[in-house]
């Protein structure tokens, strides 16, 4: 069951891709260009927003951003919420 987290990750791209209904979990968010140079920051923004986590650009690992699967996994585990 997904987070309500990564449901507004997910609302949140397919707020730029009308043309789009869905996104897979493990499709890769770069490769496909649902998001790109100039929407990663404010993607990353979207992803502390749902969190409540602050995210270290300086430390960002590009792993962790690829999927909406490795963002949940990275940002909406129990673990990594406040």
């Amino acid at each position: 069951m997904a987070s309500a987290g990564i449901d507004q990750v997910r609302e949140w791209i397919l707020a730029r891709h009308p043309d789009r209904e869905s996104i897979e979990p493990d499709e890769n968010l770069i490769e496909s260009r649902l998001v790109d140079s100039l929407s990663f920051v404010e993607l990353v923004y979207t992803i502390e927003s749902a969190s409540g986590v602050e995210i270290d650009f300086d430390s960002i690992d590009m792993q962790d951003l690829q999927t909406l699967s490795s963002i949940e996994k990275a940002f909406f585990t129990p673990a990594r919420l406040p």
